[in-house]
């Protein structure tokens, strides 16, 4: 038996990959009793590339209410919990610039002509 018999070799994928939050998803419907097979989804187009970045844990405290309302949101859609959070963080913030644009036309001082 050589070396090169030991030598890995590269296998075509047969299944293409998924992302973790699709694998979280999985793990977590099998612990709730109900697996599932992850389905791959296509990026959705309200979705860009800046998911795909880096990220960093974070810890904040929800109301038991808040706790129900985004465990019931994340069963209902199948996305995962904190990709939730992070799209419903950025829609708000889209929102807040929206808000301050409307209030800058609205509420800008004229100019006074000299």
């Amino acid at each position: 038996m050589a070396l090169t018999d030991l030598k890995k070799k590269s296998q075509p994928h047969g299944k293409p990959g998924f992302t973790a939050d699709e694998f979280i998803d999985d793990a977590n419907n099998y612990a709730m009793g109900m697996p599932r097979i992850v389905s791959l989804r296509r990026q959705l187009p309200q979705e860009d590339d800046s998911s795909r970045l880096p990220m960093r844990h974070a810890t904040f405290t929800l109301s038991q209410e808040a706790i129900d309302a985004l465990n019931e949101l994340s069963r209902v859609t199948g996305e995962a919990k904190s990709k939730l959070i992070r799209q419903l963080i950025l829609q708000a913030g889209r929102a807040v610039t929206l808000d301050l644009t409307d209030y800058d036309n609205r509420y800008a001082a004229p100019e006074q002509d000299k």
